[in-house]
């Protein structure tokens, strides 16, 4: 794929943009070189012009529109007793989901089915993007995942697109949650305690932060005592006690003072409001109350979806050849 070709996508897909006088401002190249790839994109059937309309009672612009229903992706995670996935056009809107429980530690086993079965019943899917609770490198290996054993150590990204003959991205699960409610002159953090141990993901400026050996946000092995980190405490003691709040003040200071991020963001699911003016309260006893972040609730499986599906857009933009891969 040529880069002015996914440059041009982005300009109709991330900025919406929709004429070649706008498109062109972003591509910033010449006239004629918008047009080509305007040209192309129409020979390809992925975007079709549509009514013109005049622009201040002048020249009526050449208005165009992306066929976004022509091209799919899909979404998927992957928890130790469920699997959830979203079917998405290229504009991120929702084609279908569904939730599938899992009563086997054959995670890959399941996966591979799943998949095998969503390719054959949506033939327009593109691109597959799957997120893991482990450290993943970037080339998609999964590098420390000890609750999925049939997946810790797999380099599944490589074995998922060979075996299915399309762009994969394999994300962790907080790095992709972060993606959607980040803000791009932001410093955010997302914490959840979830069900195979407290994680997080931080995202810089928009731009997540994975850390020399891809383990940034592997927030259980902060130590809380000089036996327990603080995701054994989180593991054998119950929430709101006096140990549980401890142990979500020493995150939230662990992540003050090392970032000082704009928000630290809570799965609505693990803490209600009155828990963080609780914990809010503690952290303010050991560091000053205007410095600390802004915590807040979001929904963690959403975010988690959004996430995934704004990289399978990106994958599609950059990875898949123009007019999309035939089946």
């Amino acid at each position: 794929m040529s880069e002015l070709i996914s440059r041009t996508r982005h300009a109709f897909l991330m900025a919406h943009l929709d004429t070649i006088p706008a498109i062109r401002q972003v591509l910033d190249v010449s006239f004629p070189t918008t047009s080509k790839q305007i040209d192309l994109l129409l020979a390809a059937q992925e975007i079709e012009e549509t009514p013109l309309e005049l622009i201040r009672g002048g020249r009526p612009a050449k208005r165009y529109r992306y066929r976004t229903d022509r091209f799919h992706g899909l979404a998927l995670f992957i928890e130790r007793t469920y699997l959830q996935y979203r079917i998405h056009d290229v504009g991120g809107n929702l084609i279908a989901t569904d939730r599938i429980l899992i009563n086997s530690s054959n995670h890959m086993s399941i996966l591979l089915r799943t998949l095998t079965i969503l390719l054959k019943d949506y033939p327009r899917i593109q691109t597959l993007i799957i997120g893991v609770a482990g450290a993943i490198d970037a080339s998609g290996s999964i590098l420390f995942a000890p609750d999925y054993p049939t997946l810790d150590g797999r380099p599944l990204q490589q074995e998922l697109t060979e075996r299915f003959a399309r762009p994969v991205v394999v994300e962790n699960d907080m790095n992709a949650a972060v993606i959607a409610p980040t803000q791009e002159n932001e410093t955010t953090v997302y914490v959840y305690l979830g069900t195979n141990g407290p994680g997080a993901g931080v995202a810089v400026s928009g731009s997540v932060v994975r850390g020399a050996h891809h383990f940034a946000g592997e927030i259980s092995f902060i130590p809380f005592d000089e036996t327990r980190n603080v995701g054994q405490v989180l593991a054998t003691t119950s929430s709101y006690s006096d140990d549980w709040y401890e142990a979500l003040s020493r995150i939230i200071l662990s992540f003050t003072i090392t970032l000082n991020p704009d928000v630290i963001l809570f799965a609505a699911s693990d803490v209600t409001d009155d828990v963080l003016t609780h914990v809010t309260d503690r952290c303010a006893k050991r560091f000053p109350l205007d410095k600390l972040p802004q915590l807040r609730q979001s929904d963690w499986e959403t975010d988690y979806l959004d996430g995934l599906v704004q990289l399978g857009v990106q994958s599609f933009i950059k990875e898949i050849p123009l007019g999309g891969l035939t089946r």
